[in-house]
C-alpha cells in the first residue's frame, strides 16, 4: 500500500455499518461508490457483546461478527483494486480469529501483499482478579458499587480502547484492521490522526474527529434513518439510504456528506446531522480514551447539497479512567403475548394477571422480574379486528432455571385456567419466545487507564506490538446539569398558543446508554429556541414522562449552537439493553413517545408547517 498522503487534504472516511445487522451490501456499496480513503464499520453494542459473550462461552473459536466476514468476501476484490483500507470492530471478543479468517481469504484470492492486523488488549477478563488485588475494583458507572458486590461470575470483560493501536497498525502498513472493543468513534480518530499527523496533544482536533466518528458510526442514522422528519424525505426516498462519509480536515473540523455516485436515497441536512449528533450522548462532555470532547458550543452549517460542516468542538486531555463492559449470565427469561379485542380491555388483561398470580402464589418470589405490560389501545368503532386489538406482554426473569419448572412454558402459564379464559383471548402460535433461555446482565464499570493495553499484531507475526498510551491524563470533566431559568423568553413577547403534540414542531432522538436513555430535542428555526429552552425544564420533562417517571435521576443540558436541549433519564432500562423488561430495549422510541405528548404550541411556529 502507498504511504500516507502528506498534502493535508481532508481524509474521507466512509461508514459501511452502524450495527451488527445493518445492510448486508453496505461494505460493497461504500467501497464501490464512496470514493473514500478508509472504510469504517461499527458492529458492537451492548446487546451483541452479550450475545458474543454467550457464543464464546460455549465455543472459544467464536466471539466475532461472522456477518462482516461474509460482507468482506463480497467486497474484497473492490477493496484491493481501489487500494482501500478497512478498520472495523467486528472482531468483537475474538479479533485475532476474524483477522486470521480475513487473511486466509485474501491469500486464497491471490492478494499476497495485503496485510491484516488485529488490535487487541481490550479483554481484561483474565486479569480481573489480579487487578482487584492491585486495588482496581471496577466500580459501577452509576453508583460506584464495586464489582465484587455484583454476585455474578463475569464471562466477558472488555475495556474501551482508543485509537493509538489502530494508528500504530496503519503506520506499520496494515490494510485491514480488525479490532476488539475500541470506542465506536476510535477508528475515525485513528484515521484522522494518522492522515494528518496530529500530535496526540492536539486535543481540539482529536475532539473534532471524535465527533465526526460519532456522526457516522450509526451509518444511515445520519442520512435519514431513525429521523423524526422522515416524512420530508417522501415515501420513495425512505428506502435504499446512503451511508455517510466524514471529510475530516487538518484543523479538526469536518463535513458530513454521502456518496456522489450510486444513485442512493437519503439526505444529509443540518437536521439529520443534529439528530445523530444528539444520539446516545453522555451530555456536553464526550469521554474517550484519547480525548475529552467538549460540545458546549458545537455548531453546524449547510455548505452545499448533502454537505454539512461541523465546527467549534473543543478538546481536553483524556480522562484517567476508561469504561469496561462486563457481562455475566444473569439467569433465564421467557415471555408470552396475549391479545384482547374490542371492549373491556383493561378488565380482560386484569383477568389474565389474576390467573397467573393465583396459580404461582408464593412461587412468584422465585422471579426477580415478573412484568405485565399492555401495548396499544384499540381503536374506537374499529374498521378491522386488528385495529380493535391490544396486546399484553408477560415477561419473566429468574436467577435459576428451576423457577420455570412449575410450568412447561409461558404459554401454558398464560392459559393456566385452560378454556376458562376471558372472551376472545388469542395469542401468537409461534411459541419459541415462551421457552426459558439464558439472558446476559451487564455491568458498566470504570477502570484506571493505566491498566489499559494498546497493541496490534499482524497475522503471522510472532508477537504483538505494544503502543504507548497517553502522556497526559486528567480527571473526567464534569457533565453540565442545569435547569431552565424560566427567563429564556422575552417577557414583552406574548406567544399565542394552541394545544398539540410537541412533535409537530420539535425534532427528537433517543437511545440507550447502559441502563440510561438519552433524548435530545431540537427546533427548526433559531427564533424557536428560547421557547424550547423555557418549555423543557426538569419539571416539564417529569410531566411529559408521566407514569414512566418513577423517581429517575434526570440530567439536563443545552446546546445553543444547534438549538437543542438534551436529557439523560437514568435507570430507564433497568440494568441495560441485554436484560431490560422493556420491549423498546434500546430506548429508541422514548423520543417519539415524548413528541406525542401535548403541550402549548406557539401558533406562529406551527404556521411554518408540521414536521
Amino acid at each position: 500500500m502507498a504511504a500516507p498522503r502528506i498534502d493535508r487534504r481532508p481524509i474521507r472516511v466512509g461508514a459501511f455499518s452502524g450495527y451488527a445487522g445493518d445492510r448486508y451490501d453496505g461494505l460493497l456499496r461504500q467501497a464501490t461508490h464512496g470514493n473514500v480513503d478508509i472504510l469504517f464499520g461499527d458492529y458492537l453494542a451492548e446487546v451483541n457483546i452479550a450475545r458474543l459473550a454467550l457464543d464464546r462461552s460455549q465455543d472459544p473459536t467464536k466471539g466475532y461478527e461472522m456477518r462482516f466476514f461474509r460482507q468482506f468476501c463480497d467486497a474484497v476484490d473492490v477493496i484491493v483494486e481501489k487500494r482501500l483500507r478497512v478498520v472495523t470492530n467486528a472482531g468483537g471478543l475474538n479479533p485475532s480469529a476474524l483477522a486470521e479468517a480475513c487473511d486466509k481469504l485474501l491469500k486464497s484470492r491471490g492478494y499476497q501483499e495485503m496485510k491484516v492486523a488485529a488490535v487487541t488488549g481490550d479483554d481484561v477478563l483474565p486479569f480481573i482478579s489480579s487487578l482487584t488485588t492491585d486495588g482496581e475494583h471496577f466500580p459501577h458507572l452509576e453508583d460506584q458499587r464495586p464489582l465484587a458486590s455484583w454476585g455474578l461470575k463475569p464471562i466477558s470483560a472488555n475495556a474501551y480502547c482508543g485509537a493509538r493501536a489502530i494508528v500504530g497498525a496503519l503506520d506499520a502498513g496494515a490494510d485491514i484492521i480488525i479490532t476488539g472493543r475500541v470506542t465506536d468513534a476510535s477508528p475515525v480518530i485513528a484515521a484522522s490522526q494518522w492522515w494528518h499527523g496530529w500530535s496526540w496533544n492536539a486535543y481540539d482536533r482529536l475532539a473534532g474527529a471524535l465527533l465526526a466518528g460519532h456522526c457516522i458510526e450509526c451509518g444511515p442514522y445520519c442520512t435519514g434513518g431513525n429521523f423524526s422528519g422522515f416524512k420530508s424525505l417522501g415515501a420513495e426516498r425512505c428506502i435504499d439510504l446512503a451511508f455517510p462519509i466524514a471529510e475530516v480536515s487538518a484543523d479538526g473540523t469536518f463535513i458530513i456528506t454521502r456518496p456522489e455516485q450510486g444513485n442512493f436515497n437519503g439526505v444529509v441536512t443540518i437536521d439529520t446531522v443534529r439528530s445523530q449528533m444528539l444520539y446516545e450522548l453522555q451530555g456536553n462532555i464526550y469521554l474517550n480514551p484519547d480525548v475529552q470532547g467538549i460540545l458546549n458550543d458545537v455548531q453546524v452549517q449547510e455548505v452545499g447539497r448533502d454537505r454539512v460542516r461541523v465546527f467549534n468542538v473543543k478538546g481536553a486531555a483524556p480522562p484517567d479512567t476508561t469504561k469496561v463492559a462486563i457481562c455475566a449470565v444473569g439467569g433465564h427469561q421467557a415471555e408470552q403475548w396475549v391479545c384482547a379485542t374490542g371492549l373491556d380491555i383493561k378488565e380482560k388483561f386484569a383477568n389474565v394477571e389474576l390467573h397467573v398470580k393465583a396459580h404461582l402464589g408464593e412461587k412468584i418470589n422465585e422471579f426477580n422480574v415478573f412484568d405485565f405490560t399492555q401495548y396499544g389501545v384499540p381503536q374506537e368503532d374499529p374498521s378491522t379486528e386488528a385495529l380493535g386489538t391490544a396486546m399484553l406482554r408477560i415477561f419473566a426473569q429468574a436467577p435459576k432455571l428451576e423457577a420455570f419448572s412449575h410450568f412447561d412454558n409461558m404459554l401454558q402459564l398464560a392459559f393456566v385456567e385452560g378454556l376458562g379464559h376471558f372472551p376472545g383471548m388469542h395469542f401468537n402460535l409461534d411459541t419459541r419466545i415462551c421457552l426459558p433461555k439464558p439472558y446476559i446482565e451487564y455491568w458498566p464499570a470504570l477502570m484506571n487507564i493505566k491498566y489499559l493495553t494498546n497493541q496490534y499484531q499482524f497475522v503471522g507475526a510472532e508477537s504483538a506490538v505494544a503502543v504507548t498510551g497517553p502522556s497526559q491524563i486528567t480527571a473526567p470533566l464534569r457533565q453540565s446539569n442545569y435547569d431552565s431559568t424560566g427567563k429564556e423568553l422575552d417577557s414583552s413577547v406574548v406567544l399565542e398558543t394552541v394545544r398539540g403534540p410537541l412533535g409537530w414542531i420539535v425534532h427528537a432522538r433517543s437511545g440507550d446508554k447502559g441502563g440510561n436513555v438519552n433524548v435530545g430535542f431540537y427546533v427548526r428555526h433559531e427564533d424557536e429556541y428560547p421557547w424550547l429552552r423555557s418549555l423543557l425544564s426538569h419539571k416539564k420533562m417529569v410531566e411529559l414522562l408521566s407514569k414512566e417517571f418513577v423517581g429517575n435521576k434526570i440530567e439536563r443540558v443545552e446546546f445553543p449552537g444547534i438549538w437543542a436541549v438534551h436529557f439523560v433519564v437514568h435507570d430507564y432500562l433497568g440494568n441495560g439493553v441485554s436484560s431490560t423488561s422493556r420491549m423498546d430495549a434500546l430506548g429508541k422510541s422514548l423520543a417519539e413517545f415524548l413528541r406525542a405528548k401535548y403541550v402549548n404550541l406557539p401558533k406562529k411556529f406551527l404556521a411554518r408547517g408540521r414536521i
